[in-house]
């Protein structure tokens, strides 16, 4: 049996929707939660995907072997 990965993703836009859809679907795969500095784009994703929202990346790295960065470009060294 394979080890299940945990995943997270950044960004909960139109883009890191699909990401966090794909890891729901995909076997050895569990989304620990969803991050974005919006809130409610945040909590939305989460409860769509039933796992947990964030608003600082920083809380969600603990809890995931990968991620999904699905942020603009210039946001992502921050």
């Amino acid at each position: 049996m394979s080890q299940e990965l945990k995943a997270g993703v950044i960004g909960t836009g139109r883009l890191g929707n699909i990401h966090a859809r794909i890891y729901t679907e995909l076997p050895h795969v569990k989304l620990m939660g969803v991050c974005d500095t919006d809130t409610n784009k945040a909590a939305n994703a989460a409860q769509q995907y039933n796992t947990k929202a964030f608003t600082d990346y920083k809380s969600l790295l603990p809890h995931i072997d990968i991620v999904s960065i699905a942020t603009p470009t210039n946001t992502h060294s921050k």
